[in-house]
């Protein structure tokens, strides 16, 4: 079984982490030199990912989980490169697939879902401020934009905070996602409270 490489990135609170690959070899030559290539494809996309080349970690994770789709370690390391690109769509059904299959440690899995989901709602509050900003003559449409990404960002922030609700219990020391929580709770109060404002003012 291939053994994590990453750790999951977290942009306030958590660190980002590169793991040693490595895998356990047995049975007959044809499965040896399968899992050969399972190991050079994990060490390659480290090496890639070391280098700040995303990208083509990604790539590599990709043809390392078309080989074995159903191994849960290469699939978390697929998703959190995933996550680092910004493909946070791409990464969210893998690491649901991996709750669902339990093989891993559950609680760090939905931890990880948790970030996954924070960084994409960053994701969209940023690009909702943007369009905000904009002025004629495309004001009226790029309002509309930023209110629909307003909107799923505040769902995205709502996913979080119950992904990391649902991870508290498994957690050794959850005192750390405690606090996200709590910070990502204000925050959604108050994206609610501006929103509200704003709807109150439209005729």
């Amino acid at each position: 079984m291939t053994k994590p490489l990453f750790k999951a990135a977290k942009p306030i609170l958590f660190i980002t982490a590169i793991l040693a690959a490595g895998l356990h070899f047995s049975g007959c030559q044809q499965n040896m030199v399968y899992q050969r290539s399972m190991a050079e494809l994990n060490q390659k996309a480290q090496a890639l990912m070391a280098s700040g080349d995303v990208d083509g970690a990604v790539s590599r994770l990709e043809a390392a989980h078309d080989l074995q789709p159903e191994e849960p370690n290469t699939t978390y390391n697929l998703a959190i490169a995933y996550q680092t690109q910004g493909s946070y769509d791409k990464a969210i059904p893998l690491l649901k697939q991996l709750i669902e299959q339990k093989q891993l440690d559950t609680a760090q899995i939905q931890k990880t879902l948790g970030i996954t989901y924070e960084a994409k709602a960053d994701t969209l509050a940023g690009k909702a401020s943007e369009e905000a900003e904009k002025t004629a003559p495309d004001a009226a449409k790029s309002q509309q934009t930023a209110e629909q990404l307003k909107a799923e960002s505040l769902q995205s922030y709502q996913l979080a905070i119950e992904s990391y609700q649902q991870a508290l219990p498994g957690l050794k020391n959850g005192a750390e996602v405690q606090k996200q929580i709590e910070a990502l709770e204000a925050r959604l109060k108050k994206m609610e409270q501006a929103q509200a404002t704003t709807g109150s003012g439209n005729p």
